[in-house]
């Protein structure tokens, strides 16, 4: 039980960090959706609210999650070898590897995806783009990295599959493979539709090209990331996940400014979106 606790210290107070990187993007954010309007709040009344939302969400999500992973085989398993003095801890070089590789990948692949969709992007989303510094967007990659998969890999995968054993039993009574990949095919899913409000905060509305774009974006990620969970731990997929971040909001970003630097926007199907 003790050992629980402090595997449970260090995935929260990883989260609660990763709480503190969005804030700067989130003030951005709100700064573009509320536009002439006067806002109810100040910016540092909204980061602290944000930050105490995370603090009160997390604490369950990461301590049901913890429990979940647990009773399915799965969790943090380089975190509990070094909090156990690295007796029994798994290769690191291997999972390092994978995982970054996986998130490079990833991230390349969503960044070619949207210039390919960029002549009908509304134009919002290139505005953001265009006034959200690098430093926002790196800051705001170890929230995604860390919180997003802790409440959907450890907790909503582990917490799938626990479910899906027991609705479909088995000899050995633990989630089989079809258990596993339902339950990261399902998490993916909803990690894309959980992208939706933000992406009507800025646009105003959700147009079918907008649904698919977060649908076929964030399931990418979603479903790399539920594999490395299920295969090296939850260390993985938050890896996988901010390298994935990094390449995609910061590379990505420094990439569509010299694009456009090369070629300025014009009035085109974006501007009526």
């Amino acid at each position: 039980m003790t050992r629980f606790w402090a595997e449970f210290a260090v995935l929260y107070g990883a989260a609660l960090a990763g709480a503190l990187g969005l804030a700067p993007y989130l003030l951005r954010l709100s700064a573009q959706a509320s536009g002439a309007r006067k806002p109810r709040f100040s910016g540092p009344q909204l980061a602290l609210v944000g930050w105490l939302q995370t603090a009160v969400l997390f604490a369950p999500v990461v301590g049901v999650g913890l429990v979940a992973a647990h009773a399915v085989g799965r969790g943090a398993p380089y975190v509990e070898a070094a909090l156990g003095g690295f007796a029994a801890c798994p290769l690191v070089g291997p999972m390092l590897r994978m995982a970054i590789s996986v998130g490079v990948v990833s991230g390349a692949a969503l960044t070619g995806l949207d210039f390919l969709l960029l002549p009908w992007l509304p134009a919002q989303i290139r505005e953001l783009a265009r006034r959200t510094s690098l430093t926002e967007n790196f800051a705001a990659s170890f929230y995604g990295g860390i919180d997003e998969e802790l409440l959907t890999r450890l907790l909503g995968v582990s917490g799938a599959a626990w479910l899906l054993a027991r609705v479909w039993p088995n000899a050995a009574g633990a989630p089989t493979a079809a258990d596993a990949w339902a339950a990261i095919l399902l998490m993916a899913l909803l990690f894309g539709l959980g992208h939706l409000p933000a992406a009507k905060a800025v646009v105003g509305r959700i147009t079918p090209l907008i649904l698919g774009r977060s649908l076929v974006l964030n399931g990418v990620v979603g479903l790399a990331c539920g594999w490395l969970f299920w295969t090296y731990g939850i260390e993985a997929a938050i890896l996988a996940h901010f390298t994935a971040d990094i390449v995609y909001h910061v590379g990505g970003t420094v990439l569509l400014r010299l694009y456009e630097r090369r070629w300025p926007p014009a009035a085109g199907p974006e501007a009526a979106a």
